[in-house]
Protein backbone atom coordinates (compact mmCIF):
# COMPACT_ATOMS: atom_id res chain seq x y z
CA UNK A 1 0.00 0.00 0.00
CA UNK A 2 0.89 3.76 -0.66
CA UNK A 3 -0.26 6.79 0.87
CA UNK A 4 1.02 9.56 -1.09
CA UNK A 5 -0.17 12.19 1.54
CA UNK A 6 -2.13 13.12 4.45
CA UNK A 7 -5.00 13.97 2.35
CA UNK A 8 -3.99 11.19 -0.34
CA UNK A 9 -5.92 8.40 -1.35
CA UNK A 10 -4.93 4.87 -0.51
CA UNK A 11 -2.99 3.04 -3.63
CA UNK A 12 -2.86 -0.44 -3.35
CA UNK A 13 -0.54 -2.71 -5.33
CA UNK A 14 -0.75 -6.28 -5.80
CA UNK A 15 2.66 -7.97 -6.40
CA UNK A 16 3.27 -12.07 -6.78
CA UNK A 17 5.64 -13.69 -5.65
CA UNK A 18 7.51 -14.57 -9.03
CA UNK A 19 6.92 -11.22 -9.53
CA UNK A 20 8.85 -9.84 -6.34
CA UNK A 21 11.93 -12.83 -6.96
CA UNK A 22 12.36 -10.98 -10.65
CA UNK A 23 12.58 -7.71 -8.73
CA UNK A 24 15.36 -9.02 -6.11
CA UNK A 25 17.51 -10.28 -8.88
CA UNK A 26 17.58 -7.89 -10.68
CA UNK A 27 18.50 -5.51 -7.77
CA UNK A 28 21.53 -8.18 -6.78
CA UNK A 29 22.42 -8.21 -10.34
CA UNK A 30 23.09 -4.33 -10.76
CA UNK A 31 24.31 -4.22 -6.83
CA UNK A 32 26.88 -6.48 -8.20
CA UNK A 33 27.52 -4.85 -11.27
CA UNK A 34 27.82 -1.94 -9.46
CA UNK A 35 30.41 -3.44 -7.59
CA UNK A 36 32.58 -4.91 -10.24
CA UNK A 37 32.85 -1.63 -12.31
CA UNK A 38 35.89 -0.08 -10.52
CA UNK A 39 37.60 -4.11 -11.18
CA UNK A 40 35.92 -4.10 -14.57
CA UNK A 41 37.71 -0.44 -15.21
CA UNK A 42 41.41 -1.53 -13.84
CA UNK A 43 41.19 -4.56 -16.04
CA UNK A 44 40.64 -2.83 -19.15
CA UNK A 45 42.42 -0.13 -18.79
CA UNK A 46 45.15 -2.47 -18.25
CA UNK A 47 44.44 -3.88 -21.29
CA UNK A 48 44.48 -1.15 -23.16
CA UNK A 49 47.96 0.05 -21.89
CA UNK A 50 49.36 -3.93 -22.70
CA UNK A 51 47.84 -3.31 -26.31
CA UNK A 52 48.98 -0.23 -27.02
CA UNK A 53 53.29 -1.14 -25.70
CA UNK A 54 52.55 -4.24 -28.02
CA UNK A 55 51.66 -2.13 -30.79
CA UNK A 56 54.47 0.30 -30.29
CA UNK A 57 56.76 -2.90 -29.48
CA UNK A 58 55.95 -4.42 -32.90
CA UNK A 59 56.86 -0.62 -34.94
CA UNK A 60 60.26 -0.88 -33.24
CA UNK A 61 60.86 -4.38 -34.37
CA UNK A 62 59.40 -3.48 -37.72
CA UNK A 63 61.76 -0.69 -37.69
CA UNK A 64 64.88 -2.70 -37.36
CA UNK A 65 63.90 -5.38 -39.41
CA UNK A 66 63.99 -2.41 -41.79
CA UNK A 67 67.65 -1.44 -40.64
CA UNK A 68 68.52 -4.92 -40.81
CA UNK A 69 67.40 -5.70 -44.71
CA UNK A 70 69.41 -2.45 -45.14
CA UNK A 71 72.34 -3.24 -43.70
CA UNK A 72 72.37 -6.54 -45.75
CA UNK A 73 71.79 -5.07 -48.77
CA UNK A 74 75.08 -3.14 -48.38
CA UNK A 75 76.99 -5.94 -47.14
CA UNK A 76 75.66 -7.79 -50.57
CA UNK A 77 77.06 -4.62 -52.72
CA UNK A 78 80.34 -4.29 -50.98
CA UNK A 79 80.99 -8.49 -51.32
CA UNK A 80 80.36 -7.86 -55.26
CA UNK A 81 82.77 -4.70 -55.37
CA UNK A 82 85.15 -6.78 -53.14
CA UNK A 83 84.62 -9.83 -55.59
CA UNK A 84 84.96 -8.34 -58.70
CA UNK A 85 88.13 -6.82 -57.19
CA UNK A 86 89.11 -9.91 -56.59
CA UNK A 87 88.19 -11.33 -60.33
CA UNK A 88 90.40 -8.75 -61.49
CA UNK A 89 93.29 -9.53 -59.41
CA UNK A 90 92.96 -12.99 -60.45
CA UNK A 91 92.64 -12.46 -64.06
CA UNK A 92 96.07 -10.10 -63.93
CA UNK A 93 97.38 -13.33 -61.76
CA UNK A 94 96.35 -15.79 -65.06
CA UNK A 95 93.85 -17.36 -62.83
CA UNK A 96 90.41 -18.38 -63.97
CA UNK A 97 87.73 -18.05 -61.31
CA UNK A 98 83.82 -18.54 -62.34
CA UNK A 99 81.59 -16.14 -61.20
CA UNK A 100 79.92 -16.32 -57.65
CA UNK A 101 76.79 -15.27 -58.82
CA UNK A 102 74.40 -13.24 -57.22
CA UNK A 103 73.79 -9.42 -57.39
CA UNK A 104 73.24 -6.96 -54.82
CA UNK A 105 69.31 -7.13 -54.80
CA UNK A 106 68.23 -7.84 -51.18
CA UNK A 107 64.78 -9.55 -50.47
CA UNK A 108 62.94 -9.63 -53.67
CA UNK A 109 60.46 -7.42 -54.99
CA UNK A 110 56.64 -7.77 -54.00
CA UNK A 111 57.63 -9.17 -50.86
CA UNK A 112 56.97 -5.85 -48.97
CA UNK A 113 53.39 -7.45 -47.98
CA UNK A 114 54.51 -10.44 -46.68
CA UNK A 115 53.90 -11.16 -42.36
CA UNK A 116 56.70 -10.45 -40.59
CA UNK A 117 57.38 -14.17 -40.08
CA UNK A 118 58.22 -14.98 -43.34
CA UNK A 119 60.18 -11.63 -44.17
CA UNK A 120 62.30 -12.65 -41.06
CA UNK A 121 62.40 -16.08 -42.48
CA UNK A 122 63.49 -14.29 -46.25
CA UNK A 123 65.77 -12.38 -44.12
CA UNK A 124 67.69 -15.19 -42.55
CA UNK A 125 68.06 -17.27 -45.39
CA UNK A 126 69.58 -13.78 -47.08
CA UNK A 127 72.09 -13.47 -44.39
CA UNK A 128 72.85 -17.04 -44.76
CA UNK A 129 73.57 -16.75 -48.75
CA UNK A 130 76.13 -13.96 -47.56
CA UNK A 131 77.97 -15.73 -45.46
CA UNK A 132 78.50 -18.96 -47.67
CA UNK A 133 79.78 -16.08 -49.84
CA UNK A 134 81.95 -14.25 -47.92
CA UNK A 135 83.71 -17.57 -46.88
CA UNK A 136 83.70 -18.42 -50.41
CA UNK A 137 85.56 -15.05 -51.73
CA UNK A 138 87.65 -15.31 -48.45
CA UNK A 139 89.39 -18.51 -49.72
CA UNK A 140 89.86 -17.28 -53.76
CA UNK A 141 91.54 -14.23 -51.92
CA UNK A 142 93.73 -16.22 -50.31
CA UNK A 143 94.55 -18.25 -53.27
CA UNK A 144 95.20 -14.75 -55.83
CA UNK A 145 97.79 -13.32 -52.97
CA UNK A 146 99.67 -16.40 -52.68
CA UNK A 147 99.78 -16.11 -56.72
CA UNK A 148 100.48 -12.51 -56.60
CA UNK A 149 103.18 -12.92 -54.26
CA UNK A 150 104.87 -15.66 -56.64
CA UNK A 151 104.21 -13.93 -59.83
CA UNK A 152 104.88 -10.41 -58.20
CA UNK A 153 107.67 -9.36 -60.80
CA UNK A 154 105.57 -10.46 -63.41
CA UNK A 155 102.64 -8.24 -62.02
CA UNK A 156 104.86 -5.31 -61.73
CA UNK A 157 105.14 -5.60 -65.43
CA UNK A 158 101.38 -5.76 -66.45
CA UNK A 159 100.33 -1.92 -67.44
CA UNK A 160 97.79 -1.68 -65.09
CA UNK A 161 97.42 2.13 -64.17
CA UNK A 162 96.17 4.69 -66.49
CA UNK A 163 99.38 6.92 -67.61
CA UNK A 164 97.87 9.88 -66.86
CA UNK A 165 94.61 11.70 -65.47
CA UNK A 166 92.38 13.54 -67.58
CA UNK A 167 89.38 13.18 -70.05
CA UNK A 168 88.94 9.76 -71.47
CA UNK A 169 87.95 10.53 -75.14
CA UNK A 170 87.94 7.61 -78.25
CA UNK A 171 88.41 4.49 -76.69
CA UNK A 172 89.30 1.34 -78.36
CA UNK A 173 86.45 1.06 -81.02
CA UNK A 174 85.34 2.41 -84.61
CA UNK A 175 84.58 5.82 -84.81
CA UNK A 176 84.67 9.06 -86.83
CA UNK A 177 88.24 10.00 -87.84
CA UNK A 178 88.59 13.72 -86.83
CA UNK A 179 90.19 14.36 -89.83
CA UNK A 180 88.83 13.04 -92.49
CA UNK A 181 85.48 11.90 -91.38
CA UNK A 182 85.53 8.55 -92.42
CA UNK A 183 84.71 5.34 -90.24
CA UNK A 184 87.70 3.94 -88.78
CA UNK A 185 88.59 1.78 -86.10
CA UNK A 186 90.66 3.61 -83.64
CA UNK A 187 93.06 1.35 -82.09
CA UNK A 188 93.92 3.14 -78.44
CA UNK A 189 92.55 5.28 -76.11
CA UNK A 190 92.47 8.77 -75.90
CA UNK A 191 93.09 10.96 -72.66
CA UNK A 192 92.55 14.74 -73.16
CA UNK A 193 94.83 16.82 -70.52
CA UNK A 194 96.05 20.29 -70.21
CA UNK A 195 99.49 20.63 -72.24
CA UNK A 196 102.59 19.83 -70.20
CA UNK A 197 100.73 16.86 -67.97
CA UNK A 198 103.02 14.46 -66.53
CA UNK A 199 102.19 11.01 -68.36
CA UNK A 200 103.68 8.02 -66.25
CA UNK A 201 104.48 4.73 -67.09
CA UNK A 202 101.77 2.29 -66.48
CA UNK A 203 103.94 -0.53 -65.33
CA UNK A 204 108.29 -1.26 -64.87
CA UNK A 205 109.88 -2.02 -68.24
CA UNK A 206 112.48 -0.18 -70.32
CA UNK A 207 112.54 2.60 -72.80
CA UNK A 208 113.30 1.11 -76.32
CA UNK A 209 112.65 3.77 -78.79
CA UNK A 210 111.44 7.34 -78.79
CA UNK A 211 110.26 8.72 -82.46
CA UNK A 212 108.80 11.33 -84.75
CA UNK A 213 106.58 9.37 -86.37
CA UNK A 214 103.42 11.12 -88.66
CA UNK A 215 100.30 11.75 -87.65
CA UNK A 216 101.61 10.73 -84.07
CA UNK A 217 103.94 13.41 -83.40
CA UNK A 218 106.43 12.07 -80.92
CA UNK A 219 106.24 9.01 -79.87
CA UNK A 220 107.58 6.76 -76.51
CA UNK A 221 107.87 3.08 -76.89
CA UNK A 222 108.45 1.20 -73.62
CA UNK A 223 108.70 -3.00 -73.34
CA UNK A 224 107.82 -4.47 -70.45
CA UNK A 225 108.76 -8.25 -71.36
CA UNK A 226 106.27 -11.30 -71.92
CA UNK A 227 105.43 -9.19 -75.25
CA UNK A 228 104.07 -6.32 -74.37
CA UNK A 229 104.63 -2.74 -75.65
CA UNK A 230 103.08 0.28 -74.57
CA UNK A 231 102.87 3.15 -77.08
CA UNK A 232 102.67 7.12 -76.02
CA UNK A 233 101.59 9.48 -78.67
CA UNK A 234 101.34 13.25 -79.48
CA UNK A 235 103.76 14.04 -76.80
CA UNK A 236 105.37 17.43 -75.88
CA UNK A 237 108.79 16.25 -74.68
CA UNK A 238 110.53 13.39 -73.63
CA UNK A 239 111.94 12.68 -69.77
CA UNK A 240 113.05 9.53 -70.28
CA UNK A 241 115.75 7.82 -73.04
CA UNK A 242 115.95 4.90 -74.86
CA UNK A 243 117.49 2.01 -72.70
CA UNK A 244 116.68 3.74 -69.27
CA UNK A 245 114.54 0.97 -66.97
CA UNK A 246 110.92 2.88 -66.02
CA UNK A 247 109.15 2.27 -62.77
CA UNK A 248 105.17 2.14 -62.53
CA UNK A 249 104.16 5.57 -61.86
CA UNK A 250 107.18 7.05 -63.37
CA UNK A 251 107.51 10.27 -65.39
CA UNK A 252 108.39 9.24 -68.31
CA UNK A 253 106.74 12.13 -70.44
CA UNK A 254 104.36 15.19 -71.18
CA UNK A 255 101.00 15.62 -72.82
CA UNK A 256 101.19 17.49 -75.88
CA UNK A 257 99.50 18.26 -79.11
CA UNK A 258 102.03 16.87 -82.07
CA UNK A 259 101.59 15.24 -84.82
CA UNK A 260 98.01 15.32 -86.54
CA UNK A 261 96.04 16.36 -83.48
CA UNK A 262 93.01 18.05 -82.71
CA UNK A 263 94.44 19.38 -78.89
CA UNK A 264 96.59 18.49 -76.11
CA UNK A 265 95.69 14.63 -75.36
CA UNK A 266 98.06 11.36 -75.61
CA UNK A 267 97.23 8.65 -77.41
CA UNK A 268 97.77 5.42 -75.41
CA UNK A 269 98.36 1.91 -77.03
CA UNK A 270 98.83 -1.70 -75.79
CA UNK A 271 100.55 -3.86 -77.83
CA UNK A 272 100.80 -7.94 -77.15
CA UNK A 273 102.47 -9.93 -79.82
CA UNK A 274 102.91 -6.75 -81.90
CA UNK A 275 99.04 -6.34 -82.10
CA UNK A 276 97.23 -3.55 -80.53
CA UNK A 277 94.25 -4.86 -77.84
CA UNK A 278 92.35 -2.67 -75.48
CA UNK A 279 93.93 -0.89 -72.94
CA UNK A 280 91.09 -1.26 -70.36
CA UNK A 281 90.85 -4.51 -70.17
CA UNK A 282 94.42 -4.14 -67.89
CA UNK A 283 92.90 -1.11 -66.06
CA UNK A 284 92.86 -1.43 -62.40
CA UNK A 285 91.64 2.23 -61.76
CA UNK A 286 88.04 2.46 -61.68
CA UNK A 287 88.22 -0.96 -59.20
CA UNK A 288 90.27 0.72 -56.56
Amino acid sequence: MVVPDARGGLRRFHVRAKQLAMGAGVAAVLVVLALMMPVIYVWGHGKSVALNQAQKDREVLAERSRATEETIRELRQQIDRFERRTQALATLAGLDLPDLGGQAQGLAAGTEDLGDTARASLTRTESEELLDRSALLGRRLDTVEQVIGEQSDKLARVPSILPVHGLLGSGFAWRRHPFTGRRQFHRGLDISAPEGTPIVAPADGIVVKTERNGGYGKVLYISHGNGIVTRFGHLLEYKTHPGQKVRRGEVIALVGSTGRSTGPHLHYEVLVGGQQVNPQNYLLDGLF
